[in-house]
C-alpha cells in the first residue's frame, strides 16, 4: 500500500491523503460485500466494462479545457493543502510566472513544464532571512558558487564546459613516472605550465571568455585564466552540468589531443555572466541562448528560515509534475477497443435495454412534438440501435429486410454524442459559470457510445472545479451504468466504488460546515437526473487526468491486495538491552 501511494504521488505529484481516504473506503466496501476471488476478477472487469464507460458516456461530457495562460486556479487549490492561504496565493502567482516565462509558446509548455520538475532544484536558489513577498523570478541560471576567477565583459561571450582539471598531469594513471634528477623535474613542471599557458590563449583565440568546470581547477589554470580574460567557475555539480548541457545543447570538452590547433566549436553562447549576492552569498549568474524550446529562467524563493524554503521548494516541485499531467490523455484498453469484434459474448457486453415507452419519449424529446411520433417511427429507432450493435456486416441485411417499408421516415435526431459545452471562464465572475449537463442517447449500446468516441477518454489539458464534483459526477455515472450490467459480481463492484468515491468530498466538507456534503450531493444528483446545470463554486480547478489516475491507482492496489492468501506472523524475541548506567559506575 505504501509502495502504490508513493508511486501515485510521484507520478502525479498528488498527495497519498486522498488515495488513504479512497482506499479505506474500498476495502471497507469489499469488507462488508465478504470479498472472495470473485469479486477480485470483478474489479478487473469493472475497470473496462463500467468504469471506462462511465468516463466516455457521462463524464467526458462536463470536462472543460483548461484556460489558457491561466495556471493560478490550478495551482492555488493544490497547493491549499500544504500551505497556508497567504504562502499558496504567493507561491502560485511565482509558479505560474515561471512557467509562462520559461515557456512563453503554449506548445512549449509541456517540454519546459518537464523540464522544471526534473530540475528545479538546479532551478531556484534560497535565501532565509526574508520575507517570502521578496521572492523573484530572474532570466537565466543561478550557480551556487562564485567566481575563481573574474573578468567582466560586455555583450554575448562563448563558454566552454569541461569535466577534468585542464593542467596536466606529470604522467598518466596506473603509469609510473621516473625522474633522474630535480633538474628533469623542473622541466618537466615547466612543460606542463607551458602546456597550461597555451591552451588559456588557444581559448583565448576562439572567443572563449568563461570556463564552467565541474573539476577542481589548480592554481596555475586561474592565474592564466585571470592572464588572458577568461572568467571561471568551477566544482559545479554533475547536476548544473546536466542542465547547462541540456539548456544549450553543448558536451563538455576534452582539452588534451595531439592537435591543440584545432578549432573549438562545442561551445555555449551566453548573453550576460555576473556576479549575484544573495544576502551573504556570492553566486554567479549566467544567461544562456537556448537550443531548445525551454527558455532558462531561475526562481529566487526567500522565506524566514531554511526549512520554510525547503517546504515551499517541495510543494512547488510537486506543483510542476502536477501540471505536467494535463498535457497528458487517458486512453481506451485494448480490449475496450476490440470488443465491438466479441459483441456476440453477452457476458462481456453491457447491453442497455428500454421498452418502447421508453423509445416514444426519447423521440418525443427529439422532435418536441408527441403527435408526430409514429410506430414507423419506433421501428426506425429499434433498428438503428440493432445496427450499431450488429456492425457493419450484419446491418446490411437489416437494411435489406426494410425494404418492404414504404414510407419515408424521419427522425430528428442529434448523432453528435457530445455537444459543444460552454467554456469555463476563470478569474472574475467565476461564480457565475455553470456545469452544463448534456442529454446522452440512451437508446445505445455502452459498445456503441464508446465507439462513438475517439479512443481518449479524458482529452489533454481537462479540468473539473475543485469541491468533489470529480466523484460526484463519476459516482453516479457508474450507478447509472451498474443498473444495466449483467454480471452481478461487476454491478456489486460497481455500487461499491461508486460509494467508495464519496468518501473524498465527504472529508472535504468535514470542517466546512454541518450536513454540507448532504447538501451538495442531494443538490448535484436531483441536478444530474433533470439534466439541468450544477452549480460551480470559484475555489479554482483540478487535474482530471490526476483524480482519474487516483481511481485506477487504487483499484490496481486493491486487486494486489486480495491476491494474497496469506499473512503469516513472525514473533521475533525481545532484545535484552543492558543498563551500563548505574551506581556503581559513578
Amino acid at each position: 500500500m505504501a509502495a502504490r501511494a508513493c508511486g501515485f504521488r510521484a507520478a502525479t505529484g498528488d498527495g497519498a491523503k486522498s488515495f488513504v481516504v479512497l482506499l479505506a473506503a474500498v476495502l471497507g466496501g469489499l469488507r462488508a460485500a465478504g470479498g472472495g476471488a470473485g469479486l477480485r476478477r470483478a474489479l478487473r472487469d469493472f475497470e473496462a466494462q463500467v468504469l471506462e464507460r462511465a468516463a466516455a458516456r457521462g463524464l467526458r461530457r462536463h470536462l472543460r479545457p483548461a484556460p489558457p495562460g491561466l495556471l493560478e486556479p490550478l495551482l492555488e487549490p493544490y497547493l491549499a493543502g500544504r500551505l497556508g492561504p497567504g504562502e499558496r496565493r504567493c507561491l502560485a502567482r511565482l509558479c505560474a510566472e515561471l512557467c509562462r516565462r520559461c515557456a512563453p509558446a503554449a506548445a512549449a509548455r509541456p517540454q519546459a513544464l518537464r523540464l522544471l520538475g526534473r530540475r528545479f532544484a538546479e532551478l531556484h536558489a534560497t535565501v532565509p532571512g526574508l520575507p517570502l513577498a521578496s521572492s523573484r523570478v530572474l532570466p537565466g541560471i543561478v550557480l551556487r558558487r562564485d567566481f575563481a576567477a573574474y573578468c567582466p565583459t560586455d555583450g554575448e561571450l562563448r563558454a566552454l564546459l569541461v569535466t577534468e582539471p585542464l593542467r596536466p598531469a606529470l604522467t598518466a594513471p596506473g603509469v609510473e613516472f621516473v625522474v633522474d634528477s630535480e633538474g628533469q623535474y623542473q622541466a618537466s613542471l615547466r612543460w606542463i605550465t607551458k602546456r597550461t599557458e597555451d591552451l588559456m590563449k588557444h581559448l583565448q583565440s576562439n572567443n572563449v571568455k568563461l570556463l564552467l568546470s565541474s573539476a577542481k581547477q589548480e592554481d596555475v589554470v586561474i592565474y592564466f585564466a585571470k592572464l588572458y580574460g577568461v572568467s571561471v567557475v568551477e566544482c559545479l555539480s554533475s547536476e548544473e552540468m546536466a542542465l547547462i548541457s541540456e539548456i544549450t545543447g553543448v558536451s563538455p570538452y576534452a582539452p588534451f589531443g595531439d592537435n591543440m590547433d584545432r578549432e573549438i566549436t562545442e561551445t555555449a553562447v551566453v548573453t550576460f555572466c555576473q556576479p549575484l549576492l544573495l544576502v551573504s552569498k556570492r553566486c554567479v549568474h549566467i544567461g544562456f541562448s537556448s537550443v531548445c524550446a525551454f527558455q532558462p529562467h531561475c526562481l529566487i524563493l526567500c522565506g524566514p528560515v531554511d526549512g520554510v524554503n525547503e517546504q515551499h521548494a517541495a510543494a512547488l516541485q510537486e506543483a510542476f509534475t502536477m501540471l505536467q499531467q494535463l498535457f497528458k490523455t487517458v486512453d481506451q484498453r485494448e480490449e475496450w477497443k476490440a470488443e465491438g469484434e466479441r459483441q456476440s459474448e453477452a457476458s462481456d457486453v453491457c447491453i442497455w435495454h428500454y421498452s418502447s415507452a421508453t423509445q416514444k419519449q426519447l423521440i418525443i424529446e427529439s422532435t418536441g412534438n408527441s403527435n408526430q411520433v409514429s410506430e414507423c417511427q419506433l421501428k426506425a429507432l429499434s433498428d438503428e440501435r440493432e445496427r450499431k450493435i450488429l456492425g457493419p456486416d450484419k446491418s446490411d441485411l437489416l437494411v435489406r429486410n426494410q425494404k418492404s417499408h414504404s414510407t419515408p421516415v424521419s427522425v430528428a435526431h442529434n448523432t453528435d454524442p457530445v455537444s459543444a459545452c460552454e467554456c469555463l471562464h476563470v478569474g472574475k465572475g467565476l461564480e457565475k459559470t455553470c456545469c452544463h449537463i448534456v442529454p446522452f442517447k440512451q437508446e445505445e449500446s455502452c459498445v456503441g457510445i464508446a465507439q462513438g468516441y475517439s479512443n481518449c477518454l479524458i482529452e489533454a489539458g481537462s479540468v473539473l472545479p475543485v469541491g468533489g464534483y470529480f466523484e460526484i459526477l463519476l459516482h453516479y455515472y457508474i450507478q447509472d451504468c451498474a443498473k444495466q450490467c449483467q454480471q452481478s459480481e461487476v454491478t456489486t463492484v460497481s455500487n461499491m466504488v461508486a460509494d467508495a468515491l464519496l468518501s473524498i468530498p465527504k472529508a472535504l466538507y468535514q470542517t466546512v460546515e454541518r450536513d454540507g456534503f448532504t447538501s451538495f450531493y442531494l443538490e448535484a444528483i436531483n441536478l444530474l437526473r433533470k439534466n439541468q446545470p450544477l452549480p460551480v463554486n470559484d475555489e479554482g480547478l483540478e487535474s482530471v487526468y490526476c483524480k482519474y489516475q487516483l481511481v485506477i491507482s487504487v483499484l490496481h492496489c486493491v486487486t494486489e491486495l486480495l491476491s494474497i492468501d496469506l499473512v503469516i506472523g513472525i514473533r521475533r524475541p525481545l532484545q535484552k538491552i543492558e543498563d551500563h548506567d548505574s551506581e556503581d559506575d559513578s
